[in-house]
């Protein structure tokens, strides 16, 4: 199958590792630069201390998109505007992977009558242009927005996957994920497992947990489970939001707690706590880090 991911951060090359040892891959990339390098180079995935080299196809997302069997949208949740024109019209199978809930109205208006969201529990941080390290072996997550038929039939050890049957329950549990880890990390600095590690560190990730499980109407003692679950998955990884901070670049604190925070509002649940992390991330974000 000729699959094309959009996207050449840390995901989209995490999938483009696995998916090229079976699939005709391709990957579209923000800038010339690193197509480039991606084309002559190849896809070096780092796990448990060895090297894979993978190959893959690459071009920059301005040249435009080839005609594929599959469009796999790995690109943050405030680049998917730029995107959104290119794929619109298509009428192939679409997957989405953004963080947060803000892309499901994008996903619903999608032409394509096969229209999929995933949630990546995986870690992965990219090392330089065409380099990703898996960092931590968690679980995809799929499941159907219109549409019906699981994707994408390969599955491993190292890549695992499962298909959800409400997309709106799968998004939302993430939601309360990305919103209890990675503010979290980017404004202690630490990485995931520290947070139910050391114990300040812990009470602070409960208090702020019981808020997020009441805003989005969760049972608290089951999202704690999972939660604590996946920092203990990707003890080693630091969240995206704590490598965007490190780097002085844009957060995705607005589609992430941002979106929380209306979520709350419209209601009327308690959000102090929310409140404060937001403008912590905000603050950071806008003195480059």
């Amino acid at each position: 199958m000729e699959i094309g991911i959009i996207g050449g951060g840390a995901v989209g090359l995490l999938f483009a590792a696995y998916l090229s040892a079976a699939h005709d891959v391709t990957v579209y990339t923000r800038t010339e630069s690193q197509a480039e390098i991606l084309e002559k180079q190849g896809l070096d995935l780092y796990r448990d201390g060895e090297v894979i080299k993978m190959t893959l196809k690459a071009k920059a997302i301005i040249d435009g998109l080839d005609e594929q069997n599959l469009f796999i949208i790995a690109v943050k949740q405030y680049h998917l505007l730029e995107v959104v024109p290119m794929i619109a019209e298509l009428k192939i199978p679409l997957i989405f992977l953004q963080n947060g809930y803000s892309h499901v109205p994008i996903m619903t208006k999608m032409a394509s009558p096969t229209v999929y969201a995933g949630v990546v529990e995986h870690g992965a941080l990219r090392r330089g242009m065409s380099a990703v390290e898996h960092t931590g072996i968690g679980l995809t997550k799929f499941a159907a927005v219109k549409g019906s038929g699981l994707l994408l039939k390969e599955d491993s050890s190292f890549f695992p996957y499962t298909e959800e049957t409400d997309y709106q329950e799968m998004l939302t549990k993430k939601l309360a994920v990305n919103a209890v880890i990675n503010p979290l990390t980017a404004i202690l600095k630490v990485v995931n497992g520290k947070l139910i590690d050391v114990q300040y560190y812990h009470e602070v990730f409960t208090a702020y947990l019981e808020e997020v499980a009441g805003i989005l109407d969760l049972d608290r003692a089951s999202l704690e489970e999972h939660i604590t679950q996946v920092c203990q998955n990707t003890y080693k990884n630091r969240s995206s939001m704590l490598k965007d901070i490190e780097k002085g670049q844009r957060t995705e604190i607005d589609s992430i707690t941002g979106y929380l925070l209306s979520v709350a509002k419209e209601k009327d649940k308690e959000h102090l706590m929310s409140s404060m992390i937001y403008s912590m991330v905000k603050g950071m974000e806008s003195q480059g880090g």
